[in-house]
């Protein structure tokens, strides 16, 4: 049995231990999850020799670890001493909290929510049409995400799931954070379903002490006139693997627009799918990322323009030291009948080591011709002329190159959709490049 083999039998020897203690086992959930396996089960997981996986060997890094199923963490739970941990803590929010992929009532603070707003975890949703809508569904082609989230039907135990009634706007943000304390994987669901002109802005945490592996699957549907500010930072343990993929639908005026900044993690790959369903509707799918170590992080996006008049812009930028490594891959589709298609990508980086390395595959697949679209890619150093600029000025090179640093990341951070979480973030990057010369 070769190692894609033996990776994906651990997956399906979990899920036939477990599948009757799964939400849904008794709905028609149960049959999806079955479904699910068997079709993971022949398609294994993702390997080099697809295009869309070249760069990120995901069945090496889960054969090593053979993570076995996350516990149900009882008791006491101490959240990590850590600047991540508590970057938004200034912020007036709703907090979800999870552990080991878990939602923990005792953790959470969602009292007083708007009317019109339903919080739920996933136990409690499986059984309702719009929780199943968002399951079934299939946003984009799916052909590069499938095996993976596949994956996750099989075994999902657990999730934040969110409808804001037509016309409701959240008051203030939901925080979504998901703690890791013990080793071992952890499939999570969120289902998130704004209506007609409701709006919400969700931050999402990630951190963790334990080496673990996260596989996360985010439906998102927006219907006309909606709008979501999500905002996600993913700072967990050196050992952790963490893929996670969120999958976006968008009607006709929709509004989305989405941040990731990854900090920690030996392993991470975040797929974006944004589907355009309906004219005249916008997604910013942007995100910065600063890797130092060994560290392997792996963005994937895929814009598909299916209707005309939609607009996309998507920004990522990145600092790698040492032995890191970066991956871009992202695609715009321009379908035959999207004319007045507005879809712009690029990604930047920034090498700071002779070692590390960044991969970049950005793509147009352009169908029509009223279009404005246009890709680009850059790697890097950091200039040397501007370093001894900085230093003729006095300022010592050390603090020079963070300030170039600080200056070619805030681009990007400067997209962050929520002014307080965006200076809390730029504080994160300052931190990252001092603990990195410590």
């Amino acid at each position: 049995m070769n190692m894609t083999e033996k990776a994906t039998q651990n997956f399906i020897e979990t899920y036939e231990r477990t599948q009757a203690r799964l939400p849904g086992a008794d709905s028609w959930l149960s049959r999806r999850r079955e479904t699910a396996v068997k079709a993971f089960a022949e398609a294994g997981l993702p390997h080099r020799r697809l295009e869309e996986w070249k760069y990120t060997d995901l069945r090496q890094v889960l054969e090593k670890a053979a993570f076995a199923p996350a516990p149900a963490h009882e008791g006491a739970v101490i959240l990590p001493d850590s600047r991540s941990a508590a970057a938004f803590a200034a912020i007036d929010r709703y907090t979800v909290v999870f552990v080991n992929g878990r939602y923990r009532a005792d953790l959470s603070h969602t009292s007083r929510l708007p009317k019109g707003v339903e919080l739920h975890p996933l136990v409690d949703v499986v059984h309702e049409q719009w929780a199943r809508d968002l399951v079934e569904r299939r946003l984009d082609d799916g052909r590069q995400a499938e095996n993976v989230v596949d994956l996750n039907t099989a075994l999902m135990n657990d999730g934040a799931c969110l409808r804001i009634r037509k016309g409701v706007k959240l008051d203030k943000p939901l925080h979504l954070l998901f703690f890791t304390a013990d080793a071992g994987a952890s499939h999570t669901r969120n289902l998130i379903l704004i209506e007609n002109e409701a709006e919400a802005t969700i931050f999402e945490t990630h951190v963790g002490a334990e080496a673990g592996f996260a596989n996360i699957v985010t439906d998102v549907s927006l219907a006309e006139g909606a709008r979501l500010g999500h905002l996600k930072l993913q700072d967990e343990a050196t050992g952790a693997v963490h893929l996670a993929t969120m999958r976006t639908r968008l009607e006709a005026s929709a509004h989305f627009t989405s941040f990731t900044l990854t900090l920690g993690c030996g392993v991470s790959r975040g797929q974006n799918f944004v589907l355009f369903a309906g004219e005249g509707a916008e997604a910013h799918v942007n995100g910065a990322y600063a890797l130092r170590g060994t560290q392997h992080s792996d963005q994937f996006c895929v814009i598909d323009h299916a209707v005309p008049g939609c607009t996309s812009h998507t920004l990522f930028k990145g600092v790698l030291d040492d032995s890191s490594e970066g991956v871009f891959q992202g695609k715009v589709i321009v379908r035959p009948h999207a004319q007045k298609t507005d879809g712009r990508q690029m990604t930047q980086a920034l090498l700071l080591s002779r070692n590390a390395a960044m991969n970049a595959k950005p793509e147009l697949e352009i169908y029509a011709d009223d279009v404005q679209c246009a890709h680009g890619s850059t790697v890097g150093e950091l200039s040397r002329d501007a370093i001894f600029y900085l230093r003729s000025r006095g300022i010592p090179e050390l603090q020079a190159r963070q300030l170039l640093i600080s200056a070619f990341l805030d681009e990007a951070l400067d997209l962050v959709p929520h002014e307080m979480a965006r200076n809390a973030l730029k504080s994160l990057t300052d931190d990252w490049f001092a603990e990195a010369r410590a």
